[in-house]
């Protein structure tokens, strides 16, 4: 088993991790930002912010945040390491890439197409172990992401690339699925690489309103995330309740993780905003908090135990960085 992750800020040991979030972004942008030369950022400002909410944050008993932003999109670990530092939260980032096709903000760079397996095993492996930039902040983890209803020739070979990767190294994956898809594909291809299914999470999963879908990927092995907690225009949250009040009611509490996969900054100018994203982000569930303060007592109210919740918050993240057996 293994008994640290690594954390912007170092190693952490997987037991004093805690309330764990286990899919939210500090910040985020479309790919392409980088080349824009009018792009007005306030990167001081907005680390201001970010420690504000993480200190909230902290104050509503969370400890440790996973913000698997991939790397093409904004994935930034020395604001993460500022904001960690400041806010005392520990927070853990990746290596990995996003998806190809099927949401507005897909961009597999093309760098990476013209890549074989190998190629980018080598890139993960070298993040992982060396860390990025200068002061080598390291990931503990690697992110692979899918299109809708398919996988696309070069989110397979990331996939392939990072369970290569997590075999050699020993460290976890999570993924993003879209529109509650392609869940059970991701695992296979995982499971065929040799990987072990309790070293994934398969994300997103709350996407998905049936429970059967749910229950076939963790009767495999696996982790899922119920981690878009509080986007109700993708499945309300109501059903959410619903559905994790039947789930850990039938015993698979243990192989559920939460979080919101809120963006507190996005990388636009302010006239540049689209305006569903500027909807989205000043929603009023849309902060790191709301788990905590409306989402967790709404579960007890449904019958939900708090050791079940308990076990989703606090056991899940430990057991599944440390590698240990469902």
């Amino acid at each position: 088993m293994t008994t640290t992750v690594q954390s912007v800020l170092g190693p952490v040991a997987v037991d004093k991790l805690g309330f764990t979030l286990m899919h939210d972004h500090l910040k985020n942008a479309y790919p392409g930002w980088e080349v824009d030369t009018t792009l007005k950022f306030d990167r001081a400002g907005e680390v201001d912010k970010a420690v504000e909410r993480l200190t909230k944050l902290k104050a509503a008993g969370a400890s440790t945040m996973l913000d698997p932003c991939p790397m093409e999109l904004a994935r930034d670990p020395y604001f993460m390491a500022d904001v960690s530092r400041r806010s005392g939260i520990n927070i853990i980032c990746t290596t990995g890439l996003y998806l190809e096709q099927g949401l507005d903000l897909a961009g597999f760079p093309p760098y990476f197409k013209t890549m074989k397996i190998e190629q980018i095993q080598r890139i993960y492996t070298s993040e992982l172990k060396e860390g990025i930039g200068p002061d080598h902040i390291r990931p503990g983890l690697i992110k692979c992401a899918t299109g809708p209803n398919q996988i696309g020739k070069h989110e397979e070979r990331a996939f392939r690339a990072a369970a290569r990767t997590a075999i050699d190294l020993d460290v976890r994956v999570t993924t993003h699925t879209t529109m509650g898809t392609m869940g059970n594909e991701q695992l296979g291809i995982f499971i065929s690489e040799g990987m072990k299914p309790h070293h994934v999470i398969i994300g997103h999963c709350d996407w998905n309103r049936d429970t059967g879908y749910h229950k076939s990927l963790m009767d495999r092995g696996c982790y899922i995330g119920f981690d878009t907690i509080g986007i109700d225009v993708i499945t309300p949250d109501e059903i959410r309740i619903k559905n994790l009040a039947e789930l850990t009611g039938a015993g698979y509490a243990r192989q559920i993780v939460l979080s919101h996969d809120y963006a507190g900054c996005w990388q636009f100018s302010e006239e540049d905003m689209l305006p569903y994203l500027k909807k989205l982000m000043t929603a009023p569930k849309r902060r790191y908090t709301y788990l905590i303060e409306e989402f967790i007592p709404s579960l007890r109210k449904a019958g939900v135990s708090q050791t079940d919740i308990d076990t989703m918050t606090v056991e899940n993240p430990r057991r599944y960085f440390a590698g240990e057996a469902l």
